[in-house]
């Protein structure tokens, strides 16, 4: 626990009450667990908090604490650390062990000039190659990465060897189906008939109209995927 080994920075704090009611996949940080855990009275107060190991998934009230200076969110389930992006005061982050898994979140610390302290191994992102280079290259006023501290050379060499990244995109949601109209909904029924057609004049039937079997159009705006009743009976008359 990093409480532990930076003492001076984030003081033990009984966080038992954000464990009360675990949520399957993680639970919403709430502006309440924010000022229970920090002891203070409104959001802009907040200088230090402490949420290391609390079920965490999401984080967006971080986007509220404009004055947050140390933060320990260790072993939760965060993904992303795009609302630490407006914590301008903030000085060291520790979110070791949760699910960040693209470097392109890096990028979301880069106007965070006070940022010296970053640990943030144990993610699917530290496994990457050119991962040190990369964090360097991208934050070039880190002091100590993952508890080691950083040498002049190895920010020359993450100036060649570090990949350049960008803000991830924000996956794009499915495009929902459109309903299908009158007009493609009878091209379809037009197409069965057809084929109704056939067979009934095999058997000496008089063929069918679309016509006859569809109510008026002015009707119909939308229509379910289904075929009409008559048009069914028609099916079942054959043979």
């Amino acid at each position: 626990m990093e409480s532990s080994m930076y003492p001076c920075c984030i003081a033990p704090i009984d966080t038992t009450f954000l464990r009360e009611k675990p949520l399957i996949g993680g639970r919403v940080l709430t502006e309440e667990m924010v000022l229970k855990s920090s002891n203070v009275k409104s959001l802009t107060a907040v200088e230090r908090l402490n949420l290391w190991s609390c079920d965490l998934s999401d984080i967006t009230v971080m986007n509220k604490l404009p004055n947050l200076e140390v933060c320990s969110i260790s072993s939760n389930f965060i993904e992303s650390i795009k609302d630490f992006q407006n914590c301008k005061k903030l000085r060291e982050l520790y979110v070791r062990n949760n699910n960040i898994s693209t470097l392109g979140e890096l990028c979301y610390l880069k106007e965070l000039p006070n940022l010296k302290v970053l640990w943030i191994q144990k993610n699917p992102i530290s496994e990457l190659e050119n991962y040190r280079n990369t964090v360097i290259r991208t934050l070039p006023n880190i002091e100590k990465l993952d508890n080691v501290h950083v040498t002049e050379a190895e920010k020359e060499t993450a100036k060649k060897e570090g990949f350049e990244i960008c803000i991830p995109k924000e996956p794009t949601p499915p495009t929902k189906q459109d309903t299908p109209t009158f007009s493609n909904w009878r091209q379809t029924i037009e197409l069965s008939i057809e084929e109704i057609n056939k067979v009934r004049i095999e058997h000496n039937l008089e063929p069918l109209h679309i016509d006859k079997l569809l109510p008026p159009s002015h009707t119909h705006k939308r229509v379910k995927q289904s075929y009409p009743s008559s048009c069914l009976r028609t099916y079942q008359g054959i043979g």
